[in-house]
């Protein structure tokens, strides 16, 4: 963002940026406001409208980001935003962003924009990659062609952008002169929808944008005959204005597809006439990798073993830095030890505040690992050939591809992924999104993962952390299965995903998203944390007068004032630490836990792990948190408290399975509400995940305690258990498609019949 203070007088206008999904629009505006929002490889990034302030010396521009779009025709929630601030963009400035390497099918909805009287700034995006491979444009020609002001712009650099901002601040800048051009409205059309408007006693000269859509929308519906009959005849005369001179009538259902298609035979005249498109020549390289990468069978196991890569740089390289950051942590709780009068500040300090918030911060390493390859994934354009890949197995579950993208931005976080379900069209779709996303594994469980799986499975704790995610997967995919088996979900909409090219991750792309992880989780840290950590405290140490089983104080004045020997040190710390975990079991925390704990017995959970899963309710983090404090009493380390208190590999496995997929954080359910509109439907989705978690890791627990008997290691149970899972969600998946699914002979499952409904042949 500019420094610059605007002169006396300065105005202040309104910029809306409108584009193509994956034409640069998000980077754009990061390179005008300086801002750092998310930049994806993929429609859906941006879901409503982004604003951000530059500061120029003639004044002040509000930069808004709208969601990307392919048309002004709204087929989701996020491309209504779009429209509905059509009215409120065209009395300011309109930068309509055009990916230059896609031009045709890009100034489709510049188009549309002009046939409305809306004269943008058109941002020739891409510029970089047109220029280099061949392709030419003579700007001052193109825009007196079409009535705009063109600005090539290479977002990813932020080149060109200067020229397109001094541009904007121009208060010339708003006055283009309307005149007629290559892309506005044939006088054919432009009567037949004037006389549509004169029904609403408008004039297409004086309508705004949005009301001349509306017209031209109503003139082209395909409403049925029952329509107006005045507006069935003008739809009629239109058809047959348009047919003078073909061979073949056109029909009035066929008004739509024609007015889209002499747009593109106008878009074809104006790049005849001042461009040179240079031709895909896609190199063999790539299409020898998307062969593989897209593959039908080769694909997901790619997918499957980059997933794996990742969580094994997490544990093997994270584990370096993590240590580092433990140290750092115990180094500040004994400086404040050593250096504060023994009371409840030092308590609080030292126990309470740097032990549960810092028993959190040393996972950042592990998360930032994480968040590198996501960024390296989505920047090198894999993340759009996941999705491809993925397009099947949504299908099975009653989605199509586009559902993965608000998944797989899940592993980042819950609230931006259920806001991101707004680009499918189809509610039940968008529903049954938002009640799989909080069973993605979101970074602030990771926390957890680390820790567990690196305390109780050492010598290979990425592969239990993988075989986590694949129980969590099979739970997903089981529960969509059977939500869309059980509703009859409508037939999918055509996934329309663009395959960009691949490119080399810029360091600024890949730093900005580490930066900006990182900074949300310290503030997380901060404030949700911190807050709970704090409470957690407070019901830890109160009341401070507790019942002990014999006087400790006098039996330590006793061992003190005996002869220093070599066991001295040892006897106090031993009774110390007895004293402590007495006093830990009569306070608020444990009586909270204890009386919590015969609901999450038969889990094999202690009253501690039981009390620690609340504050998860607020962050998922605060698990860690919490459970340092309540393990201090028995040893510093948490790990090796866990141990001591009788956590075994199995019931850990068993906790973290549970912590994967039970209730999500207030935060997503919270935007699972306002985004569902509905109090039912989150009401319900809470008892779901806890259902299905308390199911699930009940069975793992007895299935892994008969196998345990057996085999006699946990390690071995846990992985019979995983196979069990999976011959089990398998069974089901059979059952429901041969029981639930198949309603007539004629097909197997009606959820993916092509008849179903009255045509279909079994009635």
């Amino acid at each position: 963002m500019s420094n610059k203070q605007p002169h006396e007088g300065g105005h202040c206008r309104k910029v809306f940026l409108v584009g193509n999904p994956n034409s640069g629009k998000t980077s754009l505006f990061n390179a005008i406001t300086g801002e750092r929002h998310r930049v994806g490889n993929w429609p859906g990034v941006t879901v409503q409208k982004i604003e951000g302030i530059t500061i120029t010396d003639s004044g002040r521009l509000i930069i808004n980001d709208l969601p990307g779009t392919y048309s002004l025709t709204p087929a989701t929630p996020e491309e209504e935003v779009v429209l509905k601030s059509l009215d409120e963009a065209a009395n300011g400035l309109i930068i309509n962003v055009v990916d230059i390497a896609n031009f045709e099918r890009n100034l489709f909805l510049t188009t549309q924009l002009v046939e409305l009287g809306v004269k943008p700034v058109v941002s020739l995006n891409c510029y970089d990659s047109f220029t280099r491979a061949g392709g030419t444009i003579d700007l001052q020609k193109f825009s007196s062609l079409t009535g705009t002001s063109a600005f090539p712009t290479v977002a990813r650099t932020a080149e060109g952008v200067t020229s397109l901002v001094e541009h904007l601040a121009r208060p010339e800048s708003l006055k283009v002169e309307c005149y007629s051009n290559l892309l506005a409205l044939p006088e054919i059309w432009q009567k037949s929808a004037e006389e549509v408007l004169a029904f609403q006693q408008l004039k297409w000269s004086t309508a705004t944008p949005l009301q001349k859509y509306n017209g031209l929308r109503e003139l082209i519906s395909l409403k049925p005959l029952e329509a107006d009959p005045q507006i069935l005849e003008i739809r009629r005369r239109l058809a047959a204005q348009l047919s003078i001179g073909r061979e073949k009538p056109l029909k009035v259902i066929d008004l739509a597809c024609e007015l889209a298609s002499d747009r593109y035979r106008r878009i074809e005249k104006l790049i005849s006439l001042c461009a040179v498109i240079p031709g895909k020549n896609i190199p063999p390289w790539q299409e020898k990798l998307d062969a593989l990468l897209t593959h039908r069978f080769l694909g997901l196991p790619f997918f499957a073993l980059m997933m794996a890569w990742i969580f094994w740089t997490t544990f093997s390289i994270g584990e370096i830095p993590m240590g580092w950051m433990e140290s750092l942590v115990e180094l500040a709780g004994n400086f404040i030890r050593d250096n504060l009068q023994a009371g409840m500040l030092r308590e609080l300090l030292a126990d309470g505040i740097i032990s549960g918030v810092g028993g959190v911060l040393v996972f950042i390493p592990n998360i930032l690992i994480l968040f590198f390859w996501i960024a390296i994934l989505e920047d090198s354009g894999y993340m759009s050939r996941a999705a491809f890949i993925m397009d099947r197995m949504m299908n099975s579950i009653g989605l199509h591809g586009r559902a993965f993208i608000p998944m797989i931005m899940g592993l980042g976080c819950n609230v931006p992924a259920v806001l991101a379900t707004r680009i499918i069209d189809n509610r039940f779709q968008r529903l049954l999104t938002m009640l799989l996303i909080p069973l993605v594994t979101c970074a602030a469980r990771l926390p957890v993962l680390v820790l567990l799986c690196g305390t109780f499975f050492p010598e290979n704790p990425s592969t239990w952390m993988f075989s986590l995610f694949f129980v969590n997967l099979l739970v997903l995919i089981f529960l969509g299965h059977t939500t869309s088996i059980l509703f009859k979900t409508a037939d999918n909409s055509p996934f329309l995903l663009e395959m960009p090219p691949y490119r080399l991750p810029t360091p600024t792309s890949v730093l900005h998203m580490l930066q900006e992880k990182a900074m949300h989780f310290i503030e997380k840290a901060g404030t949700v944390i911190l807050a709970g950590a704090i409470v957690i405290w407070v019901l830890s140490v109160f009341p401070r007068e507790v019942p002990l089983s014999f006087d400790f104080a006098a039996e330590l004045a006793a061992i003190k004032s005996r002869p220093v020997t070599s066991q001295t040190g040892e006897e106090i710390a031993s009774l110390t630490r007895k004293r402590d975990i007495e006093q830990m079991e009569g306070r608020y925390m444990a009586r909270i836990g204890k009386l919590m704990h015969p609901v999450m017995a038969p889990l094999g959970f202690s009253w501690r792990e039981t009390v620690s899963l609340i504050p998860g309710f607020l962050a998922k983090e605060s698990v860690v948190s919490t459970l340092t404090v309540l393990y201090i009493p028995y040893d510093e380390d948490l790990g090796k408290a866990m141990h001591k208190t009788g956590m075994t590999p199995l019931t850990a496995f068993v906790f973290m399975l549970f912590t994967l997929l039970y209730i999500p954080c207030i935060a997503t359910l919270g935007v699972v509400w306002r985004e569902s509109g509905s109090t039912k439907f989150t009401a319900l989705s809470l008892l779901v995940y806890f259902s299905i978690a308390y199911i699930v890791s009940f069975a793992a627990l007895k299935i892994g305690e008969l196998l345990q008997s057996s085999t006699g290691t946990a390690a071995e149970a846990v992985t019979i258990i995983l196979a069990a899972i999976f011959a089990g969600w398998y069974l089901l998946r059979t059952l429901l498609n041969t029981f639930i699914g198949r309603q007539c002979k004629s097909c197997a499952s009606c959820s993916s019949c092509p008849a179903k409904g009255n045509d279909c042949p079994g009635g």
